[in-house]
């Protein structure tokens, strides 16, 4: 499982945002074939785009997404993690867990 560190830059600010992958360990993210960096921004921020308008707003030579606000995301950091930290986290309110409705 890994923990993602998002940045976001939207003119002179900069904040930084948090996502997990359950299904993927950071060996899955260092050699590039499983998982990237555009999946991730794809994956947290595309949702409800369309995959061209996601396309034509990625920049594939630096790995960022602009998004409708303007917002230039990128992924900051990505390190493995536990499930007794994702529950740590998750009762902090840094993240979140999906519950996939049917």
């Amino acid at each position: 499982m890994i923990f993602v560190k998002f940045k976001i830059q939207y003119g002179d600010y900069e904040y930084f945002d948090y996502s997990w992958f359950k299904d993927y360990g950071e060996a899955h993210y260092e050699n590039g074939e499983s998982i990237t960096d555009k999946d991730m921004i794809e994956q947290t921020y595309g949702e409800g785009r369309s995959t061209r308008d996601f396309e034509e707003n990625f920049d594939e030579d630096t790995n960022k997404y602009t998004d409708y606000n303007d917002d230039v995301i990128s992924v900051y950091k990505v390190q493995e993690m536990t499930q007794k930290e994702l529950n740590v986290l998750v009762k902090m309110g840094v993240l979140y867990r999906w519950i996939k409705l049917l």
